[in-house]
């Protein structure tokens, strides 16, 4: 698979801003504890066949360290990922092995030299391939990894204006950025409805209480030539209505781990908090 695919990857994912706007949205301030959760598992499902291909298990270990361990159906741990958000939220490091095929990635942030910022990123595509590097500088729209998440919730209010905007999204196979857009969308009715008892799942509404509302994003590239390697991706939010506390609920699109032949899968993952 051409390694541009890791492009819209989940965990992973807006129009050109005016300077003010980006002062606001940029922001990589630290989030108050009561906003992480502690633990979630986000179980993920073929969007085709409708089984359970694997689960994530996140941990946040401290308010700026997040574990995850990635798990077959039949429970062995395949590849596992830390996030360090001691630099920023929106741009951490991170390193992630799937010993499915021995991919490594590997993205850190270098000290700063001439206050220019830089981020080293290391990439081995598989066990049989040489690893590959660069260093690129710190963008002011630079969002890495599971950022994404935190850049969403922290710029909440402008993209519930309608607002598109538009980041620099890191992707360690391509050793580079590409500028991806994101906007809220209806949510529609095909979104998939989670059965932890189950390894498949059933097209249905999402779940909705009264204490909560339900609010859905597209991401795509703002590029023709990288939306030629993927289709759009979608992303479903719940706030609370009283803690104002905003979850991640539903993935659906091109996984950020390949399968045993570097293949990465299109798949609908939901998430459960505890």
């Amino acid at each position: 698979m051409n390694k541009i695919s890791f492009v819209f990857s989940k965990a992973i994912f807006f129009t050109a801003m005016t300077a003010v706007i980006y002062s606001t949205v940029f922001n990589t301030r630290v989030a108050a504890d009561s906003e992480i959760p502690t633990y979630f598992i986000g179980y993920a499902y073929d969007i085709d066949s409708k089984k359970l291909v694997y689960s994530e298990h996140h941990q946040y270990v401290t308010p700026t360290l997040h574990q995850v361990e990635y798990k077959e159906p039949s429970g062995e741990i395949f590849a596992t990922k830390t996030i360090d958000y001691s630099h920023s939220y929106f741009a951490p490091d991170f390193t992630q092995h799937n010993l499915r095929n021995g991919e490594k990635v590997a993205v850190y942030r270098r000290d700063s030299v001439n206050e220019k910022i830089k981020y080293a990123i290391n990439y081995q595509e598989n066990s049989k391939e040489d690893s590959e590097s660069n260093t690129l500088k710190l963008r002011p729209r630079m969002v890495i990894d599971a950022g994404f998440d935190h850049f969403i919730t922290k710029n909440w209010d402008a993209l519930l204006a309608q607002e598109s905007l538009t980041i620099d999204y890191l992707i360690p196979s391509a050793l580079d950025h590409y500028e991806l857009t994101v906007k809220e969308n209806t949510c529609t009715n095909t979104t998939a409805k989670k059965n932890p008892e189950s390894n498949d799942i059933e097209s249905n509404d999402i779940e909705r209480n009264d204490d909560e509302s339900i609010h859905c994003f597209s991401i795509s590239a703002s590029s023709f030539f990288i939306g030629l390697f993927s289709s759009e991706l979608g992303l479903t939010y719940a706030q609370n209505n009283t803690s104002k506390i905003i979850r991640l609920i539903e993935f659906r699109g091109r996984s950020n781990i390949s399968d045993q032949d570097g293949n990465y899968q299109d798949v609908n993952i939901n998430y459960t908090y505890f």
